[in-house]
């Protein structure tokens, strides 16, 4: 953020090409995740090094070709195709690729590029497509009314936290690899001399047991069943109410990067047929 000499003190600009940059290959799940990114730093107080960057770049989409087996898009609403957030978007038609403009911008860059006009049997080759992956999804989650779910006391201390906490490492991969995980903390490094030092921004994730620490050694959060907790409800639920859009945008990766095999599709239907033998007391 800025470095200092002394009692002189210098700003670090970003360094940031001048030419605008492409993004090549922008899976869905991953544009409504910058999409999500943008109402956090740009939303009532913009952050001007995000700014810079996204407005840096274009944001070449393109259409799933498959389904992971770890994704759930399709029950997030991002996926596999994509209506908005990118400026061009490719889709694999059969040994060709249709390009669609979503901005000026990316009508100006397909322009350029003198590409011979879809027809109408490319559309519904792209319709066919996305129709088709639709049905090869082995992950979902029941998303009708858990944002409030999430809320309830119930969820708050449902053994389901005990159960998986028990098995979690805490390592921080789920939060690292999520595209929507913002969190940062800020230090500060001095040099031995005293004479100079720096002031950083660095990523941080609400599974470490640092994140929730305070003053005098207090933490907020000091079991692993807490700190998961607030991951799983920060994705499904309390994002919905800061930013008015679901945080989880159903890519899979914390499922595949976690070396316990938590899965966040797992842990929702286990608060759902807890929630349904509740109802049946």
């Amino acid at each position: 953020i800025f470095t200092f000499e002394g009692d002189q003190f210098s700003k670090i600009e970003d360094l940031i090409p001048e030419e605008r940059q492409i993004v090549l290959g922008v899976h869905p799940c991953d544009v409504a995740g910058l999409s999500f990114l943008d109402r956090v730093f740009l939303g009532h107080r913009s952050d001007p090094r995000y700014l810079r960057r996204r407005n840096n770049f274009l944001i070449f989409a393109l259409t799933c070709t498959n389904v992971a087996e770890t994704c759930f898009c399709l029950s997030m609403g991002t996926g596999p195709g994509v209506a908005s957030g990118f400026d061009v978007l490719m889709t694999n038609i059969g040994g060709r690729y249709l390009m669609e403009a979503g901005t000026p911008e990316g009508e100006e860059v397909l322009k350029s590029l003198h590409l011979d006009p879809a027809s109408e049997e490319d559309l519904n080759a792209k319709r066919a497509r996305i129709e088709r992956l639709k049905g090869e999804f082995k992950r979902s989650i029941d998303m009708d009314g858990m944002p409030d779910r999430c809320m309830s006391a119930e969820v708050q201390n449902s053994p389901v936290w005990k159960k998986y906490g028990e098995l979690c490492l805490a390592c921080g991969q789920c939060g690292l690899s999520c595209p929507t995980c913002f969190c940062f903390d800020i230090g500060d490094w001095v040099a031995p001399s005293l004479e100079s030092g720096e002031r950083y921004r660095n990523w941080d994730t609400c599974l470490l047991k640092e994140f929730s620490q305070v003053a005098m050694g207090g933490n907020f959060r000091p079991e692993r069943s807490a700190r998961l907790r607030q991951f799983i409800c920060h994705n499904l639920s309390y994002g919905s109410f800061q930013f008015s859009m679901t945080k989880c945008v159903g890519c899979g990766r914390c499922i595949k990067v976690c070396p316990v095999d938590i899965d966040i599709t797992e842990i929702a239907a286990e608060l759902g047929r807890e929630e349904s033998a509740q109802m049946e007391e």
